[in-house]
């Protein structure tokens, strides 16, 4: 026959933790712990739609409980055989009997706030203690508990309220944050359409420089060529007039090869007196410092148009390092830094 430590912990199981008695009307919860329903109804909060389980804090709604028929039956078949009889009204199967000395657990003691036996009453680490009976203890902590439940409500709520704050203010930083970003890409977008137009602008003004300057080149370039047919024109008069034979033939055209012949010295001695010129400035100059010798070149060949020295202005002005360094400061309005 079983005993009644064997018993007790049989019945363990099939007690509710919060009311401590035998199961009424069991319903399971979503994390698998039971409790009768009118346990549960008191779990939760008056105006709210959910409650937290009373031993994992889990929450768990109404709509969700389910009818738990097996545990029920169980405890229906012990309230039949009576095993809750003989134990103090609302306590807890573990604390029917003394686990140490078997008898039941009649006494509850004040200091130690812990139920225990008879025997437990009299040992040593109990003695000057205060002792109430099982049932006028749950009584009175019953009647703490109760004096507790409108603080603990007050408590939930205004947990709860701060709860649903945070969430909604985790929504408004999604969304601002999603403006701010909206608002830093059009900002650069106009900036960036600044430089386009910029950049576009420079491009078009060089290449505005470039066409006044080729129009120049092919300007000089037509009065070349024509001063080389001249030149290959008279040389190839002059060497007909050397190889031909007939005195007279030579003789009669000897006045306008001259002409043409002086024509042409003419020219490279005007050519060569202004060179001779440049080389006197440039000597009195010499110790200055070169500019760049292809342009020097050009200059000094008569008739040739060079590349215009406002390309290197123009380039010189361009200091990207220094509009670089400007942009790598640029910070939102009261914020401060150095740029790297």
């Amino acid at each position: 026959m079983a005993s009644a430590l064997e018993v007790s912990s049989f019945t363990e199981d099939l007690v509710c933790p919060v009311c401590l008695d035998l199961f009424k009307d069991p319903r399971m919860l979503p994390c698998g712990h039971s409790f009768c329903t009118p346990c549960l109804k008191a779990c939760i909060p008056t105006g709210q739609h959910q409650g937290l389980c009373p031993k994992c804090r889990v929450p768990f709604k109404p709509q969700h409980l389910v009818a738990n028929w097996a545990l029920r039956s169980l405890a229906d078949k012990a309230r039949v055989l009576k095993l809750d009889e003989g134990l103090p009204p609302g306590a807890g199967a573990s604390w029917c009997f003394c686990t140490e000395h078997e008898e039941p657990l009649k006494l509850f003691c004040s200091q130690d706030e812990a139920p225990i036996c008879v025997i437990c009453r009299d040992l040593p680490q109990h003695r000057g203690h205060d002792f109430l009976p099982i049932k006028n203890a749950v009584q009175e902590y019953q009647e703490k508990l109760k004096a507790c439940l409108g603080t603990l409500e007050g408590n939930l709520t205004s947990a709860t309220e701060k709860q649903e704050h945070q969430e909604e203010n985790k929504v408004k930083l999604e969304v601002c944050l999603q403006d701010l970003l909206d608002h830093i890409s059009m900002g650069f977008e106009g900036l960036h359409q600044v430089l386009r137009e910029k950049e576009q602008n420079m491009k078009e003004t060089v290449k505005t420089m470039k066409e006044a300057n080729l129009a120049e080149m092919e300007e000089s370039l037509k009065d070349l060529r024509e001063d080389v047919e001249f030149c290959n024109e008279t040389l190839a008069r002059t060497r007909a007039a050397l190889e031909g034979t007939d005195p007279i033939t030579f003789l009669s055209g000897i006045k306008d090869l001259m002409e043409r012949i002086q024509e042409d010295r003419g020219s490279q001695e005007e050519e060569q007196e202004e060179e001779q010129e440049e080389e006197e400035w440039s000597y009195d100059d010499e110790e200055e410092e070169d500019v760049e010798s292809e342009e020097e070149d050009n200059d000094n060949v008569e008739d040739v148009v060079p590349v215009e020295s406002t390309f290197k202005e123009f380039k010189d002005k361009l200091d990207f390092d220094a509009w670089e360094k400007m942009l790598k400061s640029i910070l939102p309005s009261g914020e401060e830094g150095e740029v790297e």
